[in-house]
């Protein structure tokens, strides 16, 4: 003979709704949008890397200790090519001057965009 102990419905409150038990849980919320950095090892990847550099370098968006040090860096090869070709009139160097002036271009238009935004910050 078994015993009626297992009748679970002498604990529960008097609901007699039909209505099934609806519980909404909420989804995951979304990261926001974050801009997957390709890898620098394949040349797309690397010509994504050195674009987006020189985007935030010409922004004026970077330190002032980077933009000084690219001055010094590109600034030096800029000069090791210009006084040879001015000294000996050497005009083969001067696809080399215009490839090399390319970052020296960008420096300025950071430097200059690091100053009109630190003018615009003081008003």
């Amino acid at each position: 003979m078994m015993s009626h102990n297992n009748n679970y419905q002498q604990f529960l409150p008097e609901d007699h709704s039909d209505d099934p038990m609806i519980l909404e849980v909420p989804a995951d919320p979304q990261p926001p949008y974050q801009e997957k950095i390709p890898s620098g090892y394949d040349p797309m990847g690397d010509i994504y890397l050195r674009g987006r550099a020189y985007r935030g370098l010409a922004g004026g968006r970077i330190p002032w200790w980077v933009l000084i040090s690219g001055w010094i860096m590109f600034g030096g090869m800029f000069l090791m090519v210009f006084m040879p070709m001015v000294t000996a009139a050497a005009w083969e160097l001067i696809p080399i001057l215009i490839i090399i002036s390319l970052p020296i271009i960008i420096l300025w238009r950071g430097t200059a965009a690091k100053l009109a935004a630190r003018k615009y910050k003081r008003r």
